[in-house]
């Protein structure tokens, strides 16, 4: 089959978007690319193909490119690892405002390291750590670093070992499993192809919140900031647990829905 000609099969089987972004994803043509080689003939179909074949049987998008994008840069996802989503620019954006590029920086429950890798590249002179314990995440999140040249320091552990990495630090951002337990099984079938470790978050959704209250704000430098995604119902109680262990100047930030999407703050001096 031609370019053109594959093209129209996936959009027999998937939307014009989702048909799109695969051919983009696999071939690298957009629509204009599309229009000049459109009669031409790929070397080989069977990636676009097989893609689309998974998509249409309802696994996520990157999951059947194997491609994300966040904040303009590509990475490597697939099943293993959750698919990164615009919210979390909220925490990156936040946290960017509040660095001046030299910090020790530390990202738990890192997943394919979209966090870690943006402050990297956008910061290169900052010290940065990213730890995560999913092996299949891991792999992906190694991938991603690599691929991207990014200097970070990979941590292959439990965020609940806090003694997995030595030292002090000037920022702890994270994106932990937030979602409660209960909720899992009734959210959209496309997330429940997502690791359900990488969003359950106990049967309130905080369990991950009180580890790094409770382990890792004892690390955390006076004057440092930790900078938190949260679910649009839990400002609150992230908030009062950080207060607890001596963070102050708390603020919420929201996303483009207007929803509560972040919570970060100072340690004391």
């Amino acid at each position: 089959m031609t370019y053109s000609e594959l093209y129209a099969y996936a959009k027999s089987r998937l939307t014009d978007y989702e048909a799109m972004c695969i051919m983009e994803d696999v071939f690298g043509f957009d629509r204009v690319g599309l229009a000049v080689h459109g009669n031409e003939i790929p070397a080989s179909e069977s990636e676009f193909l097989t893609a689309v074949e998974k998509r249409a049987k309802g696994i996520p998008l990157q999951y059947a490119t194997g491609k994300a994008y966040f904040m303009g840069r590509e990475y490597f996802v697939g099943e293993g690892v959750l698919i990164p989503r615009d919210d979390t620019e909220v925490a990156v954006n936040e946290c960017m405002k509040l660095m001046a590029g030299h910090e020790r920086v530390i990202d738990l429950c890192s997943g394919s390291g979209i966090i870690a890798v943006t402050l990297a590249k956008e910061f290169p002179e900052a010290e940065i750590y990213a730890v995560e314990l999913e092996s299949k995440a891991f792999v992906y999140l190694e991938k991603n670093v690599k691929y991207h040249g990014a200097n970070v320091n990979l941590v292959h552990d439990d965020i609940f070992n806090e003694n997995c990495v030595e030292g002090e630090f000037d920022v702890i951002i994270s994106n932990p499993p937030y979602i409660c337990r209960n909720i899992i099984p009734n959210l959209q079938s496309e997330v429940r192809y997502e690791p359900e470790t990488a969003l359950d978050g106990g049967g309130d959704g905080l369990d991950f919140y009180r580890c790094i209250a409770d382990k890792w704000l004892n690390k955390l430098k006076q004057g440092g900031k930790i900078i938190l995604e949260i679910g649009e119902e839990q400002a609150e109680s992230v908030s009062n647990l950080l207060k607890r262990q001596g963070i102050t100047q708390i603020s919420v930030v929201k996303d483009i829905q207007n929803l509560d999407r972040v919570v970060f703050g100072t340690m004391k001096k």
